[in-house]
């Protein structure tokens, strides 16, 4: 699993340590801790752009943010359900 350090990616990205703090808080992100340093999977990086830019340029709060994840959540677990029906459907036609 690759991983890069929360202060790294603050510094990459420009943002500061309270926001990474704050999505963990809310769990919108899970840190994990390595001898005391916290570290984010980069796997979670698209989802983590994708809350700044809602947070900074929308100036959505983590209570909203904590919802539209939830929901984005939940229509991609909707989606894959559909194509996984419309795969057996497909399969007896």
């Amino acid at each position: 699993m690759k991983t890069i350090s929360v202060q790294q990616f603050c510094l990459d990205y420009d943002v500061s340590q309270s926001f990474i703090d704050s999505l963990s808080d809310f769990e919108l992100v899970e840190l994990l801790t390595i001898e005391k340093t916290n570290y984010i999977r980069i796997e979670d990086i698209n989802r983590i752009e994708r809350l700044m830019r809602m947070h900074y340029e929308l100036k959505v709060n983590f209570e909203g943010l904590d919802i539209i994840n939830n929901l984005i959540n939940e229509m991609n677990s909707l989606n894959k359900e559909v194509n996984e029906l419309r795969n057996r459907i497909a399969f007896y036609e």
